[in-house]
């Protein structure tokens, strides 16, 4: 007991938590007295101003404005997801361009604010689905290295390395001679492993079109600005058509004073409110006078759809919004709008309690998963879930280093078979050495943190490529990489899977280093070994510290293999693949793997072995 009260009495005291049932009471004796106070706020009318009104239906303009915005982007985004999400569950099949462009179009008819969709894959192909002016959509399939205005290639690659849905930064689009807005998506398979990048765009003139709803508070004056000092615009009603404006691709957006709009020519310019209605208003909006009359801009930040926050908002006259207005009209609508913000209390109150505990769900599902990157304790008043969602972040950080030093293939597969999937025994399994040519003088010259950066850049594309044809990282050593097939990665042919890793290694090498020649870097040269046979795997260490591993000759031939490689790179080549003998005849398909009929074997001389072992050498 004593020491249970000493632990408690050494932690700091967060800010007040509440039990959920005086949580509940809290609710509704504030919304009976918010309610009380609205009843007697309406029969004085004490408390109704115009500088409070003026604030209120600035509040709903803008709020209307964000609204609006984000019912026509947020679709953008959940229809890339669930498409992403089709692709990964093999409902679209990715190796048919037919049924992919046909998917796309679907995508784009559903979607208004979608111009154009897209599925990048690994072969270097964007099939597309791209809406026309008058409204049909056209598929077809172009090389991604073709697009290299609008450097799709570069996207991909960034894709590639991302595990979550983004708005990327807005481009110019050469085909639709304007600006475009783009989302995008990572296509990952169960295992994470990354098959293809699924984007979207959305033209600027097509946005400004969607979010002017004449419905709306505010008419027509809506704006959307970007940049540092919010001075450029990314939507407007002069830009629902762009033409005339001059737009190209080094101005793809037009200042506040070149949109042909007089008012928001005046935006920033020093505020002509008076004093309380200005101190009202706050950080909201402000006043302006433009040539005798007085305009209210009101606007909003807005996060998510770039790199840059947008400031969204919409101006109207001093004289429209404060018209027809007395005591006894302000006295109700402030009653109305108190007993409103009380009901909004309960509903908060409700959607925080709930939304806080479906994160403690989706943290648990997430764990589930072994996704351990999404924080899972957001902080809470209410102690009870407070209290358990600062213990599974607690687990999170411990699972997230266990993560990181296993792979999620290997906890996967021992999930599936249990502890005796671990049990150390001897089995046939294929071994992949890769390691960089004269990295050491290289990284000599590099500061530490880019040679880091080179690092993980390297290892992130090594280990997709392992990744994807079910391999398994044992282990990197400094700039060198261990991969295995066979050991609880339940890889039906290991051979062949890891010549078809082996040869996608050279691919990405090669046209990684095409991006490094023209951004004048040196090159990656690699040498990479697989050499299959009998090898123990299991548990092997001390007790309290141990590695599921793989030892014996076939690692230590796989390791000489990629040191032969010395012998056989040529001068200027990016990258050597030696594969043993052993390894092609376990191999089920040859042809498949586009390696038959089989290269010329060299014999060469292996330590520990008294007969020379075959080496092939793939292109």
């Amino acid at each position: 007991m004593t020491t249970t009260h000493d632990t408690r009495a050494a932690t700091p005291r967060g800010p007040l938590r509440l039990p959920l049932i005086a949580a509940l009471a809290l609710a509704f004796v504030s919304l009976a007295l918010i309610s009380g106070a609205a009843y007697i706020a309406v029969l004085t009318g004490a408390t109704s101003t115009t500088e409070r009104l003026l604030v209120d239906r600035a509040g709903r303009v803008v709020d209307a404005q964000i609204a609006m915005v984000r019912s026509r982007l947020d679709p953008v985004t959940e229809q890339l997801e669930m498409m992403a999400a089709l692709i990964a569950a093999d409902r679209i099949d990715i190796n048919s361009p037919v049924a992919v462009r046909e998917a796309l179009a679907v995508m784009v008819s559903k979607t208004p604010a979608m111009s154009i969709a897209g599925l990048g894959t690994l072969d270097g192909q964007l099939h597309r689905a791209i809406r026309q002016p008058d409204g049909s959509i056209v598929r077809d399939t172009v090389p991604l290295v073709s697009l290299e205005r609008e450097r799709s290639f570069e996207r991909f690659r960034d894709m590639q390395l991302s595990h979550k849905t983004f708005w990327g930064a807005l481009f110019w689009s050469s085909s639709q001679q304007q600006p475009v807005l783009n989302v995008r998506t990572p296509v990952r398979r169960i295992d994470d492993a990354f098959i293809g990048g699924l984007a979207a765009t959305v033209a600027i003139g097509d946005f400004s079109s969607l979010i002017g709803d004449p419905s709306q508070p505010g008419g027509g004056h809506f704006y959307i600005l970007v940049g540092p000092h919010h001075d450029h615009v990314v939507a407007h009603p002069r830009l629902v058509d762009p033409r005339g404006l001059g737009l190209t691709e080094d101005r793809p957006l037009p200042t506040i004073r070149e949109v042909g709009d007089p008012v928001l020519a005046h935006i920033w310019d020093k505020p002509a409110g008076t004093g309380p209605i200005q101190l009202a208003f706050g950080k909201v909006g402000h006043v302006v006078e433009v040539n005798g009359e007085r305009w209210i801009f009101v606007h909003r930040e807005l996060t998510g759809y770039g790199p840059d926050p947008w400031l969204v908002g919409q101006y109207l006259p001093l004289s429209e919004a404060a018209v027809g207005l007395d005591r006894l009209t302000n006295g109700a609508l402030v009653g109305a709008a108190t007993l409103a913000a009380a009901l909004l209390l309960s509903l908060l109150m409700g959607f925080r309690m709930a939304r806080s505990i479906r994160t403690i769900t989706s943290a648990a599902e997430a764990i589930e998963r072994l996704d351990f990157e999404q924080p899972m304790h957001r902080r809470s008043r209410l102690r009870e879930i407070d209290d358990a969602a600062h213990s599974l972040e607690k687990a999170r950080g411990a699972l997230k280093w266990f993560g990181a030093y296993v792979p999620q293939r290997l906890v996967r597969r021992l999930m599936e078979v249990g502890e005796d999937g671990v049990a150390s025994r001897r089995t046939h399994l294929t071994v992949m050495f890769t390691d960089i040519v004269e990295f050491t003088p290289q990284a000599e010259h590099l500061p530490e943190q880019e040679t880091a950066a080179l690092l993980n850049h390297h290892f992130a594309l090594l280990g997709a490529c392992i990744e994807r044809e079910h391999g398994i990282i044992d282990k990197y050593i400094g700039d060198s990489v261990m991969a295995i097939w066979g050991a609880a990665s339940g890889s039906p042919d290991h051979a062949a899977d890891a010549i078809r890793a082996a040869l996608a290694i050279a691919r990405v090498i090669h046209e990684d280093n095409e991006q490094r020649r023209l951004r004048g870097e040196a090159p990656i040269r690699v040498r990479v070994g697989v050499h299959s046979g009998v090898a123990v795997v299991g548990n092997i260490g001390a007790p309290g510290r141990i590695n599921f591993t793989v030892v014996g000759d076939t690692v230590n031939v796989a390791q000489r293999f990629e040191q032969l490689g010395k012998e056989f790179m040529k001068p200027g080549e990016d990258v050597v693949v030696l594969v043993s003998g052993d390894t092609l005849r376990a191999a089920k398909d040859l042809p498949s793997l586009g390696i038959d009929p089989l290269p010329k074997p060299e014999l060469r001389a292996v330590k520990g072995h008294e007969q020379p072992v075959e080496v092939y050498r793939l292109a």
